[in-house]
């Protein structure tokens, strides 16, 4: 069968291929992203605040131009337009910082590329511009960080910083509709709107829908069975236990939470990059802690303070702290970016604040001062990672030892390396005239030959290339250099004629030899200076005399020291690369190398593994608070800013912490249920991953730039619901799960959609695509292929053998798994709160074309084949009822029945990979929106 007929064939079962098309974006996704409005605050205002708006703002406009706001950005200067929204390429402003040919800004030195990257980021997302004005370069200095944080009444009156409240349900018009106070709050919404519920989903449909909310993986069809038989009304509830109780729910959930988490195992750079190989132990925490309903109160202290709590099970709780100690690295200055990191992941993954916004200013749209942020920055700057071993001290001190033997027979090689080095240094410099001849000869063949190679003349006058490439260098450089040393060598050879190649006039060389010689020996007088006035130091050490300078070289000063300088000492032309030495060395020398060598390998295939370690943090060795920076330069700093919680979180002036770093006390604070926040954003997730859009559509931002709640009562009343069921989030599930709205068809209604086209109101239960995840997962399980084992080090997803849950593959920032890429997985860098969805055509091209998509249908339609004692169209029913939880319609069972034909053998597919028709139908069954989606 052609791919063009597998093509065509996708019809027959009723389903769609994933195309583009497939997928429209709502109204609201066409809105503006939040997200952009964070991203300028963060990462754009901040660049033309400090390196533009000195010379282009208020106080001064050269050439002309103003960029402190985008209508004086978009007029432009005295050429024309600085931005072309939407179009980076035809922006004078993208090109500046660039550094393009005839225009370069700011001019004292070129941005940041990160900063490059954003700038031009903003203008191709069309220069979003919040109408609040950017300070002036000349700004005066931030007030001192002492002053009162200044937290009004009114800010403190905004909907997400009220403390939780418990609302009764209100009442309704159909009292016999709600199942639970849940659907009390969305009916008052629907009547006040007009609108009533679409009817109930059918039970195929419900627990398919609530077997992959809960568990990720789609139902068997026993399971489907045997609750179609249970007609009691606890059927559903039952369900729900079940699933609740799986071991595959803390996998579901768990991935969720690494989502926020932003878990990696690895960094996205490769310099110093540091890897996380026991990082599985934070993931296989979380399961564990999902599964075992660990109170969320809990499951956020012991992530940010696991180390400091006090009770039994430490080593469990240290796995908790790879929240933040499997974070993305930064070295140097950037150290600062690890702190916004840490900042930015606790305040949105717990409160659902952009507090990292704060950091270069007062926060524009929420009330978190600068101060606030260097208040929780000087946190993590007094906390340090650390890996702690997982193992007996016995095998510890092995690996110690036998680490502590390499590293001595490393740095043994090294010395020998060095001083082997130094030799072959010392014995070049009698090799100095022949390298000037060579170098002569080179030059002057190139006038004739002008693409001759360095190494054919190095391999006739028996030099090394590479040498001979640096004294063509520095005895001809491009620019004139002053060298009064060589005035008897350019005698000779400014007297010589310029244009042609005299390499092989016995005259001319026997010229250049003799000036060339002359130049060796002078030089090696100066090695026998440095060498004497060595031995002397040596010498006077030796009777307890300090030598008056530490350095031999000194004994050469003037043009003697410059030419010994350049050419004889460790930095000089006779310098030899490290990975030039071994290959230098004398016969002997090298036995003697090899010999240590060998004896490195036989250290390290001796030495045992590296014992098990759990990435976590630890206190810091200095604990201190942080400086607050101006403008988010560490190269301004002001006055120190106390560790301690956030202002308007806090009741009155927030108290400094005093234990230690501060994690443990920041901890109580978020996990409080005085807290505002904690309970409401962790509500508002599960909401979110229950129906495809949570209570409040920005899940990670509930401040003035998020989206308000469309229920807030009902937030208001699951927050204080889920305080007072002991932060069960399992509770949670259960109550969320057994309510009417939950259990909605997703019914399409059109009065409703000209109303409420974005289903805000909740008036049915949203389709939803399945995450790669899930996908991945349901195509080994239908395929029979599944391997369920719970837990254990990651696997890469590119291996063929790899048949466990996706929630188990390698997560790298560096080079992400081309799958989880292709199918909308999370950036590992940052925290997230939602999964894209995007249909392009390589995903398709995967359905149709990959490895994996033949391997799981030629499993599926073994398993299909499997039951011989069947009929063709008995086998074509159980494939929907396996894929679909649904038996299969007569019209569908005729279309496959004509393709696969009717009482025809169904052979195995030929040689050369090429899959047999009930393979082709089982790739078919595999690729649809229906297998695809959740009703």
């Amino acid at each position: 069968m052609s791919r063009n007929s597998l093509f065509l064939s996708w019809v027959v079962i009723g389903g769609f291929l994933l195309l583009p098309s497939a997928i429209a974006l709502s109204a609201e996704e066409a809105k503006l992203d939040p997200a952009q409005v964070e991203d300028f605050e963060k990462n754009v205002r901040p660049v033309l605040a400090t390196k533009c708006v000195g010379c282009h703002g208020p106080d001064k406009q050269k050439g002309g131009l103003r960029l402190d706001s985008r209508t004086s950005m978009m007029q432009g200067g005295d050429s024309g337009p600085a931005i072309a929204p939407g179009d980076p390429e035809q922006s004078r402003l993208v090109e500046a910082i660039r550094y393009g040919d005839d225009l370069q800004m700011p001019p004292k030195g070129k941005l940041k590329e990160a900063e490059i990257n954003a700038l031009t980021r903003w203008v191709k997302a069309g220069a979003l511009w919040p109408e609040i004005r950017l300070e002036s370069a000349a700004a005066p200095p931030a007030p001192s960080v002492a002053a009162t944080a200044g937290i009004s009444e009114q800010d403190r009156a905004f909907w997400a910083f009220r403390p939780i409240t418990s609302p009764p349900p209100p009442r309704v018009q159909d009292a016999s509709w709600p199942r639970s106070s849940i659907d009390d709050f969305v009916l008052n919404k629907l009547d006040s709107a007009g609108l009533k519920p679409v009817a109930p989903a059918d039970k195929r449909t419900l627990i398919r829908r609530a077997t992959f909310d809960l568990i990720g993986l789609p139902p068997t069809v026993e399971e489907v069975d045997a609750f179609l038989r249970d007609e009691s009304p606890e059927a559903f509830a039952r369900v729900v236990d079940r699933l609740l109780a799986s071991p595959h729910y803390g996998e579901r959930w768990g991935r969720h939470w690494l989502d926020v988490a932003r878990y990696g195992e690895d960094q996205a750079h490769t310099f110093e990059a540091r890897q996380y190989p026991s990082g599985f132990r934070y993931r296989d925490w979380v399961v564990k802690s999902l599964n075992d309903d660990k109170p969320y109160d809990q499951f956020v202290m012991e992530q940010i303070a696991g180390d400091l709590l006090d009770g039994p099970n430490r080593d469990e709780r240290l796995a908790a702290l790879g929240f933040f100690a499997l974070g993305p690295v930064y070295y140097g200055k950037a150290v600062y970016d690890e702190l916004d990191d840490r900042v930015d992941t606790l305040s949105r993954g717990f409160l659902g604040l952009t507090v990292a916004c704060a950091r270069c200013h007062d926060h524009k749209f929420d009330p978190i001062p600068q101060r606030d942020y260097y208040a929780l920055a000087g946190i993590f700057a007094s906390t340090q990672y650390k890996e702690y071993p997982q193992a007996p001290a016995d095998v510890i001190a092995r690996y110690d030892q036998a680490q502590a033997a390499i590293k001595a027979k490393t740095d043994e090689i090294a010395t020998f390396q060095r001083s082997a080095s130094t030799r072959l240094s010392e014995e070049l410099v009698s090799q100095t005239a022949r390298y000037m001849v060579a170098s002569w000869k080179l030059v002057n063949r190139r006038k004739v030959e002008p693409t001759l190679r360095t190494a054919s003349v190095a391999k006739a006058e028996q030099v090394e290339a590479f040498f001979l490439d640096r004294w063509v260098k520095y005895l001809w450089p491009e620019q004139a250099v002053e060298r009064p040393y060589f005035a008897r060598w350019h005698k000779v050879v400014d007297a010589q004629d310029k244009a042609v190649d005299l390499s092989a006039d016995s005259v001319a060389v026997a010229q250049v030899t003799e000036a060339a010689r002359q130049f060796e020996t002078y030089l090696q007088s100066l090695v026998a200076v440095r060498k004497a006035v060595e031995a002397q130091q040596n010498a006077a050490k030796a009777i307890g005399l300090e030598p008056k300078s530490t350095e031999a070289d000194s004994s050469l000063t003037g043009i003697d020291g410059q030419v010994f300088g350049e050419i004889a000492s460790r930095d000089g032309l006779f310098a030899i690369p490290k990975d030039r030495v071994d290959g230098l060395m004398t016969a002997d020398l090298k036995a003697a190398l090899k010999a240590l060598k060998s004896d490195l390998n036989r250290l390290k295939k001796e030495a045992p593994p590296k014992y098990a370690v759990t990435h976590a943090l630890a206190e810091g060795t200095s604990i201190a608070d942080m400086k607050l920076f101006l403008r988010g330069n560490p190269e301004t700093p002001a006055d120190e800013v106390p560790r301690r919680f956030l202002s308007v979180l806090s009741q009155e002036t927030p108290a400094p912490f005093r234990q230690g770093s501060g994690r443990l006390e920041l901890a109580r604070a978020i996990a409080s249920p005085a807290n505002p926040l904690t309970a409401r954003v962790m509500v508002n997730r599960i909401w979110e991953h229950h129906f495809g859009r949570g209570l409040v559509g920005t899940p990670s931002n509930f401040g003035h730039m998020g989206e308000r709640p469309t229920h807030p009562e009902l937030l208001d009343h699951l927050a204080s619901r889920f305080i007072a069921l002991g932060w069960s989030m399992k509770a949670l599930h259960r109550e969320i799960m057994g309510s009417a709205t939950y259990q909605l068809s997703g019914q399409f209604n059109e009065r409703n959609n000209e109303v409420d086209p974005d289903n805000h109101l909740l008036w049915k239960m949203n389709r939803r695509r399945l995450e790669v995840e899930a996908w991945r997962d349901s195509m080994l399980a239908v395929s029979g292929t599944l391997d369920p084992t719970i837990g254990g080090p990651s696997i890469a997803l590119t291996s063929s053998d790899n048949k466990r849950r996706t929630f188990y593959a390698s997560i790298s920032r560096h080079n992400l798994d081309g799958l989880l890429r292709l199918f909308d997985f999370p950036d590992p860098n940052i925290t997230s709160d939602k999964r894209t969805v995007t249909a392009v055509p390589l995903q398709q091209l995967f359905v149709l074309n990959s490895d994996f998509m033949e391997r799981q249908a030629k499993a599926l339609a073994a398993r299909l084949q499997a039951a011989s004692n069947s009929s063709l169209a008995e086998r074509i029913m159980q494939a929907f009822l396996v894929l679909y939880a649904r038996p299969a319609s007569e019209r569908e069972v005729q279309w496959a029945l004509e393709f696969l034909g009717e009482g025809e053998p169904t052979p195995q597919g030929q040689g050369g990979g090429a899959l047999s028709k009930w393979e082709e139908y089982a790739q078919v069954l595999l690729g649809t929106n229906e297998f695809t989606f959740v009703d």
